[in-house]
């Protein structure tokens, strides 16, 4: 019986080295620059060159959600310039009405850069440098110390940057917004608008990691050929929330991969602290 429980223990001590080595085995992954952060406590559970400075792609867009949600009416109708219908990757079309919370369900899902800039314009009476202007004080006041915004969308510019870090630290504070968490839940829906009178868009998330990552809240996707794969998302498991952002991943499809193993590790993480 005493050599019994002497294998017993030997045995569960083995087991718990294992875990405790498997949980500690950080993944590896392509993205130049990835962190996973505990939304709770602040607590950085990876960090791979999370200070470097990057392009964000479509990430930047969860910026531009947040400010609208918090400084815009949802029911708004917002009319479309020439300048917001001439930017690359747009549905939208100049003199297209559609309510403010309905291309931010369109701007999130499809990453419509058109969106973004149509709803930057309409916070700041047609200015989207001055909306640039407001991106960058939000940053400054969320603690965002490498980055810099010059647009709404993420399209590629030398002075629009930002670090996997601070895009983490957006997305802890964007998950506190219900509206928020709304619109990136969501895999599909229809957007409706005004003028034409009768159009409808459906949407489909470009998140892929959405209903089939457990616990998955949302995330926001980015792509191009400066930034490659990007990606920002939150997920949730027994009481914790993990924000999980990857830049330059090699591209649209590692972005997902890089994700999943980030999140996996830093939940491994909290379940052994």
């Amino acid at each position: 019986m005493k050599l019994h429980k002497i294998i017993l223990g030997t045995f569960l001590s083995i087991l718990l080295l294992v875990n405790i080595a498997w949980a500690a085995a950080a993944p590896e992954v392509t993205a130049d620059a990835a962190v996973v952060l505990d939304a709770d406590t602040g607590e950085l559970l990876y960090d791979k060159n999370g200070d470097k400075r990057e392009y964000p792609a479509s990430t930047t867009k969860v910026m531009t959600s947040i400010l609208a949600l918090e400084n815009g009416r949802m029911d708004r109708i917002v009319e479309v310039s020439a300048n917001a219908a001439d930017v690359e990757s747009t549905r939208l079309r100049a003199g297209n009405q559609a309510r403010m919370g309905d291309l931010l369900q369109q701007m999130m899902m499809i990453s419509d850069n058109g969106a973004a800039t149509a709803v930057g314009e309409s916070l700041a009476e047609g200015d989207i440098d001055y909306f640039a202007q407001k991106m960058n004080d939000k940053a400054a006041s969320l603690g965002m110390t490498g980055t810099h915004f010059v647009n709404a969308n993420g399209m590629p510019d030398s002075n629009h940057y930002s670090t996997a870090h601070d895009m983490a630290l957006l997305m802890a504070y964007a998950v506190q917004n219900p509206a928020f968490l709304d619109i990136i839940g969501k895999e599909s829906a229809n957007i409706y608008y005004i003028r034409p009178a009768g159009r409808v868009e459906y949407c489909e998330t470009t998140d892929e990691l959405l209903g089939s990552y457990e616990g998955l809240l949302g995330g926001k996707t980015g792509w191009t050929q400066a930034a490659r794969g990007c990606f920002v998302g939150a997920a949730q498991r027994d009481g914790h929330t993990l924000i999980v952002c990857v830049l330059h991943s090699s591209d649209d499809e590692t972005r997902f991969a890089d994700a999943r193993a980030l999140l996996d590790y830093g939940f491994a993480q909290e379940a052994g602290a």
